[in-house]
């Protein structure tokens, strides 16, 4: 019983802190240029913690920033830009 009250609780405690920034941002109304900068925002979120933990060469991590930022401005889907700078990032260092 004990091991399924932990399992429930650490489900909630990393369900809630994703869960609710969308219900609040969902209700919210934002201007043109915040609904521009918006995705670009929520790219860097999801890959910039990545980007600096998985590659020691400074070039490859600056090159797949910016192609995230690229896609957030370009409002292409989040999978697609973390595909994009994932793979980005792999052929950069096979290269170098």
């Amino acid at each position: 019983m004990n091991m399924l009250v932990l399992t429930i609780c650490l489900a909630l405690s990393t369900a809630i802190p994703r869960i609710l920034p969308a219900v609040f941002i969902s209700r919210m109304h934002f201007s043109r240029g915040a609904r521009k900068f918006l995705p670009v925002s929520v790219m860097a979120a999801l890959i910039f913690p990545g980007v600096i933990q998985s590659s020691p060469n400074a070039t490859a991590c600056l090159t797949t920033i910016g192609l995230s930022v690229f896609c957030g401005l370009m409002n292409w889907p989040p999978i697609t830009a973390v595909l994009a700078s994932a793979g980005a990032v792999w052929l950069l260092l096979v290269l170098m």
